[in-house]
């Protein structure tokens, strides 16, 4: 699948994955190939993205077409 993580300063992260694990309202959430649409909170934290881990602040996730869309701080 394919993320793209955008801030207020630029793209973040831009490129193919094969998960990602991000800071949820609820606690932690995990994306993976294939998953249904959705739309979900993001809280500050780490983002899991395969064997990365990328620090955000709080914002939007959108899966869509396999594709997975991160706007945050």
């Amino acid at each position: 699948m394919f993320l793209r993580i955008i801030t207020p300063q630029g793209v973040k992260y831009d490129g193919q994955v094969t998960h990602v694990r991000f800071p949820a309202v609820k606690g932690l959430m995990e994306i993976l190939d294939g998953h249904a649409p959705m739309i979900a909170a993001v809280c500050e934290g780490e983002v899991t993205v395969d064997d990365d881990v990328i620090e955000i602040g709080g914002g939007v996730l959108k899966v869509e077409n396999n594709k997975v869309t991160i706007v945050c701080e």
